[in-house]
């Protein structure tokens, strides 16, 4: 059966939303699919899809965004949002093992690209985890 972006998602999400992992993003954290729906004071992590192919050898291109919430320092009398590299590094550590070289009976999923911090429009942080999704329609018409 095709899948859409919906379904990959869903599938990668249930590869991380998990007791280990909610346990990590604490009070009020969870794993969103899409878009984040938690406050950037909370930590969180949204599963997104940048596109499926609607071929028979369904490939996809996704990340997996970890959140924390910025560390607010003085510098030269300014107050700034800094990245909070141990929480985003803890979070990104605990996911990629999980997405990574996953082998399942309906589909794949790989990490592309390790995690690298961005900051958000909202002036939140997040470590983006890239990853490639794959998976067989076996009801594919087209050919």
């Amino acid at each position: 059966m095709a899948k859409d972006g919906f379904d990959a998602i869903t599938d990668v999400r249930g590869l991380i939303n998990i007791p280990s992992v909610l346990a990590l993003l604490g009070t009020g954290g969870k794993v969103d699919p899409s878009i984040k729906t938690t406050g950037s004071d909370v930590k969180g992590i949204v599963v997104n899809l940048l596109g499926i192919t609607n071929e028979q050898d369904q490939i996809a291109i996704g990340n997996v965004n970890c959140y924390a919430p910025a560390i607010i320092s003085t510098i030269n009398g300014k107050q700034v949002s800094l990245p909070n590299q141990a929480a985003l590094s803890t979070l990104a550590k605990a996911i990629t093992p999980l997405i990574d070289e996953q082998f399942k009976t309906k589909f794949r999923v790989w990490v592309e690209e390790n995690a690298t911090i961005v900051q958000d429009t909202d002036g939140s942080y997040f470590a983006s985890i890239k990853f490639r999704y794959q998976s067989l329609q076996d009801n594919y018409t087209n050919i």
